[in-house]
């Protein structure tokens, strides 16, 4: 596990890079009708961008961006409510202690506190308990945001179908067809409606940014965010920060760390981070694409570079509880001593 203070000069400082994201036009693969070339131009270019940087703007999703300018501003609905509606559905007053609303402060990064708020949603099991990630979902009352949880369902069932579009990019580019199948079957998913108030000039840079450096847990992010400028950041090869600005009615996306393991860190999982400057408050949603609960992840046969050791096998759920119950803090508790590195990707 590398040092705190590494983290922390990966997390607050280095350069900007004049480098930009690649676009990738998942059309042909949402359109029965689109021909091979087109489906082989998409899956190469959707290559390239994996390999290259791991990040890249998508267009040709099929969702219309008026669509998508009302759940950004549902978003901004549910951050403007009463303090004590928000409260109300705090994650620590959930069975399973981490679906619902968290304050400011209460997302820890690499042993920092980010500066965000924000609503988790999980999917919920048909019998809830207090077991890890097995509780009943906390939503807003119906009576303060009509239709905000059938919304964001709808939502989620829309984004599945996208993810699917990915997984069969993939599996034409990759080979694999078995996995990448199985990649389109029962998958779970999280959406986090995150808010981020603006950075002041006099803010401890070192004490938390908005969202520390991290990678994502699953197979794909897909990033939903408002107009806001000069947030979002993506590490490049040469340590340097992308800007992933927001283009109208495309997403941001990203490889996760369980596509990263599959392809033996070919399509890589990239640290990216969050530091919100502008003049007000931004809200992002990522709907993070994942693999059914019980999905064992290993390096797939022949794409682990040479003299690397294999992953010991691991199942999705168990990955994603180990990662996720280590983010929550209450503003009441102490900060844990050590970071809590990603050991799927400390790598590089």
């Amino acid at each position: 596990m590398p040092d705190i203070e590494m983290l922390k000069d990966r997390s607050a400082a280095g350069s900007m890079s004049t480098q930009r994201l690649p676009i990738v036009d998942i059309s042909p693969y949402l359109d029965p009708t689109s021909s091979d070339e087109a489906r082989r131009e998409a899956s190469q270019t959707l290559d390239k961008a994996c390999r290259e940087f791991g990040f890249f703007y998508v267009t040709g999703h099929g969702l219309d961006p008026e669509y998508m300018k009302h759940l950004l501003k549902l978003g901004h609905d549910f951050f403007e409510l009463p303090q004590e509606k928000k409260d109300a559905i705090h994650i620590f007053k959930s069975m399973d202690r981490v679906r619902g609303y968290q304050k400011i402060g209460e997302n820890v990064t690499y042993a920092k506190r980010d500066q965000q708020e924000a609503l988790d949603i999980y999917p919920e099991p048909a019998n809830p308990s207090t077991a890890q990630l097995e509780g009943s979902q906390l939503w807003p009352a119906e009576e303060d945001l009509p239709g905000y949880k059938a919304t964001l369902l709808d939502y989620a069932e829309k984004m599945k179908k996208i993810g699917h579009a990915f997984m069969r990019a993939m599996s034409d580019v990759l080979g694999h067809q078995e996995l990448f199948k199985e990649l389109q079957d029962d998958n779970y998913w999280v959406l986090r409606v995150i808010g981020y108030p603006p950075l002041s000039d006099s803010h401890d840079m070192e004490s938390g940014i908005s969202c520390g450096a991290h990678t994502d847990y699953g197979c794909l992010t897909f990033l939903l965010a408002d107009d806001t400028p000069g947030a979002l950041q993506v590490e490049s090869k040469d340590g340097s920060w992308i800007p992933a600005d927001p283009i109208p009615g495309a997403y941001v996306v990203n490889i996760g760390d369980i596509i990263d393991t599959f392809t033996g860190h070919q399509y890589k999982s990239t640290y990216h981070r969050v530091i919100h400057r502008g003049s007000k408050f931004r809200v992002s949603m990522p709907f993070f694409f994942e693999p059914k609960r019980d999905q064992v992840i290993t390096n797939l046969p022949g794409m682990l570079p040479e003299g690397e050791k294999s992953v010991e096998p691991f199942t999705y759920f168990d990955h994603l509880k180990r990662m996720i119950y280590a983010h929550f803090v209450s503003n009441d508790e102490a900060l844990p001593e050590k970071p809590n590195a990603n050991a799927l990707t400390q790598r590089g």
